[in-house]
């Protein structure tokens, strides 16, 4: 075991001899071994060169003060403890010198060898336990500011106090921001904020808790936390280290697989369902025929309780066959076609609802014609429903935009009508459901039926009494990117 090299800087050399004999009176005397340099210039050079474990540094040193090299010891980083020797106790000097960074602050009088030996061990015991805690405090942070994911520090009552830059990315605002901000306004519902809270205080820990956060642009997006609770070394307030993983996607690819099983169960319960009603519809249609011929009667009530009878036959034919055609797979005519001319196409179809109801059309596209390989048929009908709905919501504007995004073409249809309610929502692709007169209510069902066959995505968001957004992701034709090399 290498002997620790300590250093006494004092520009007396009565008190290094002094301190000489001291230390040759501590029984491990050969775990030390001392140097001494008399001035502040030579004493400030020895530490910035590392040449020794621990530093005994004398309050007076000439013009200079003990505290002077302490201060300048700091300031450059120096990693060895430093000691402060004074000719006596003062308790302001004691404290100035713990502040800024002294490991102990010894009165020569007061010392002896059980004094300098346990000062020094403590000293060097108090080193490694800080080295410790800033290796780990560098791991932390390395991890901390490169993790892909959102990562943030809040305070027991929700304040901001650090946020990682993939956080700041997710959440669209500033640091400055960030930090002026309590978390709770992240939670799109505030009760999610308190059942959080209430978990962290309950069990001190939470894993993937899941809610939907908003952004600063209004994103909602679906989240799942984890958090721990950590208290300070002062046991004076309680920190939440959260980790936030982005399920959006994960949850739209789910709900995706979702509603493409349910389509598909649809169909098969459809097709059995229709051959049941037909076949007995088929008995009362010739039924009906063979009762008109048998009663070759002029009595109009009778003819009119036939022609009822009739009238409700065809209804229901009508009925299986739209809910047949709704949920069956057809073959698609799958072409290049550009995405504008199709919405154009669309508007058309709605302009003279949208001039009776006076509402406001409002288009946004791309720069570039975005190409997307479609049934041209099938995609000017998803529209059409879509903006059907929207002009009939009782709106006063409805926008379409379109953009890019990634190797998608994105479609928002927005409309500041009535919105759907929150119960409705889990609904409005279902077979048959609809909240207005005179519909059957397959409009949206076949226009998700007609995107997922596209190998798109329809999503929506709406808010009742605040209006309705429908997005449409479409899969980018190689046609794209031929008309942007080409350009």
């Amino acid at each position: 075991m290498k002997p620790v090299r300590v250093l006494l800087v004092d520009d007396d050399e009565d008190d290094y001899i002094l301190t000489r004999e001291i230390f040759n009176d501590i029984p491990q005397r050969e775990n030390y071994k001392l140097s001494w340099l008399n001035n502040y210039e030579e004493g400030i050079n020895a530490m910035l060169k590392s040449h020794y474990d621990i530093y005994l540094v004398d309050y007076r040193l000439g013009k200079h003060t003990g505290l002077d090299l302490l201060h300048e010891a700091i300031k450059s980083n120096v990693d060895e403890p430093i000691i402060i020797l004074t000719g006596k106790g003062d308790s302001k000097v004691d404290e100035e010198a713990l502040e800024t960074g002294a490991a102990d602050y010894l009165v020569k009088d007061q010392i002896d060898p059980y004094t300098i030996e346990r000062s020094i061990r403590y000293a060097l015991k108090h080193k490694l336990t800080l080295k410790a805690l800033r290796e780990s405090e560098n791991k932390f942070r390395i991890i901390f500011e490169r993790s892909k994911e959102p990562f943030v520090i809040m305070d027991s009552l929700g304040k901001v106090r650090d946020i990682n830059k993939a956080g700041i990315t997710f959440f669209g605002y500033s640091k400055d921001e960030l930090l002026e901000l309590n978390a709770s306004e992240f939670f799109q519902q505030k009760q999610d904020s308190l059942k959080f809270a209430e978990l962290m205080d309950a069990k001190g820990a939470v894993n993937d808790y899941e809610i939907d956060f908003i952004t600063k642009n209004k994103e909602s997006k679906k989240v799942s936390i984890s958090a721990f609770l950590q208290i300070d070394q002062h046991a004076t307030e309680e920190l939440y280290y959260c980790i936030f993983h982005d399920i959006t996607e994960r949850k739209l690819e789910q709900k995706y697989l979702l509603d493409t099983e349910k389509i598909a169960v649809t169909e098969r319960i459809a097709k059995s369902l229709a051959n049941e009603i037909r076949n007995p519809l088929s008995n009362i249609n010739l039924s009906i025929e063979q009762l008109k011929a048998d009663l070759h009667s002029e009595d109009e009530s009778i003819n009119l309780y036939i022609d009822i009878i009739r009238s409700n036959f065809e209804r229901i034919n009508l009925l299986i066959t739209d809910f047949i055609n709704s949920t069956q797979s057809v073959e698609l005519k799958i072409q290049p076609r550009a995405l504008n001319i199709l919405i154009d196409e669309s508007l058309e179809y709605v302009a003279k609802d949208a001039e009776r109801y006076r509402v406001k059309l409002v288009k946004e596209f791309n720069g570039t014609d975005l190409m997307v390989d479609v049934d041209d048929e099938k995609m000017v009908s998803v529209f059409y429903n879509i903006l059907t709905n929207a002009v009939n919501a009782s709106a006063q504007n409805v926008s379409i935009t379109v953009k890019e995004m990634n190797d998608f073409a994105l479609v928002e249809i927005e409309d500041d009508g009535e919105g759907i309610s929150i119960e409705n929502q889990s609904r409005i692709f279902e077979p048959f459901f609809t909240t207005k007169q005179k519909s059957l209510g397959l409009g949206l069902t076949n226009a998700q039926k007609s995107i997922i066959n596209h190998k798109g995505k329809l999503e929506f968001k709406s808010t009742e009494g605040i209006g309705s957004k429908f997005a449409i992701y479409l899969p980018l034709s190689n046609q794209t990117q031929l008309w942007d090399a080409f350009n």
